[in-house]
């Protein structure tokens, strides 16, 4: 996710250099994402999966996230800072959505529905980027879509795009888990291992 910034370039010419915080980031994003979507697609359906992805999602996915964003403002990456910070909030506002029980199917589909706004405009920007990170957002995105309609769906069958959504949630976890493993690999060997085809 990294984007070439003046601020980047003013940051390296002084002789500081700046690591990539992204791969932390996406890290947090498929632990967390992967972790409930195995739970929303009913593949794993033990009671101990809800305290873990919630202890998960506040720590990797929400608090580390912020961290994310901040660092990745200080290196001028406007793109992503905002995903980071974003997706922060998002696990933080749901868990705490969670916490309380007291919203309804109508006021989570809305919810769903606004961050599904968030991830689409953070896609169209994406295209700008690399095929990895595109196609992270755009299944972040599908993710949340399917679960809004999920939610709205509450009179025939709720539980059935919210699985759906469960299976894409996992597949842009583990195209998460790419990006992540990419960027280590790339910026500890100095070259290209694996690809991210750059946009």
């Amino acid at each position: 996710m990294s984007e070439t910034t003046t601020t980047a370039a003013t940051v390296a010419a002084a002789g500081t250099r700046l690591g990539d915080p992204a791969p932390l980031g996406l890290a947090g994003l498929a632990m967390s994402l992967g972790l409930l979507s195995f739970h929303n697609s009913g593949l794993v359906k033990e009671a101990g999966l809800t305290s873990l992805t919630a202890a998960t999602a506040v720590v990797f996915g929400g608090l580390v996230s912020v961290l994310m964003s901040m660092w990745e403002y200080r290196r001028g990456n406007t793109f992503s800072a905002t995903f980071f910070g974003a997706l922060g909030a998002f696990w933080l506002t749901t868990y705490w959505a969670h916490a309380g029980a007291t919203a309804g199917s109508k006021s989570m589909g809305l919810y769903f529905v606004g961050w599904t706004v968030i991830g689409v405009y953070l896609t169209l920007a994406a295209l700008k980027t690399s095929g990895t990170t595109l196609a992270t957002t755009a299944g972040l995105s599908l993710t949340w879509l399917l679960l809004a309609l999920g939610q709205f769906q509450n009179g025939t069958d709720p539980d059935s795009l919210t699985k759906v959504g469960g299976w894409v949630g996992l597949a842009t976890a583990l195209a998460a888990f790419y990006g992540s493993c990419a960027g280590v690999a790339n910026e500890t060997h100095g070259k290209q291992v694996l690809p991210t085809w750059p946009r």
